[in-house]
């Protein structure tokens, strides 16, 4: 980026001077603020980057949910069917018991 927008130039008496002074005045202005502008671009640069970072890691993360409700879903079908089984093992046990 540009910074020098004064080259010097010559006035009419002390106007030079004045104008001199401003004009360098102003390019440091301008070089200093063109130094916060990159360093701001450069923070813009590292915080997209973390955001991507975050965005995969909580992808990742929504599929091991995934995977895990959908292994607790099975754990809990397994367990119906063994209380299931349960149930009616003990129901045939006391029928076999009473009929003696």
């Amino acid at each position: 980026m540009k910074t020098e927008t004064y080259g010097g130039s010559q006035g009419f008496g002390k106007t030079g001077k004045a104008l001199e002074e401003f004009g360098e005045k102003q390019n440091a202005l301008n070089a200093r603020l063109s130094e916060h502008l990159d360093a701001l671009a450069r923070q813009l640069g590292e915080a997209m980057d973390r955001i991507a970072e975050l965005e995969a890691a909580r992808r990742s993360m929504e599929e091991q949910v995934a995977h895990c409700l959908t292994e607790m879903d099975g754990m809990q079908k397994e367990i119906d069917r063994l209380r299931l089984t349960a149930k009616l093992n003990s129901n045939t046990i006391d029928r076999l018991v009473k009929k003696q």
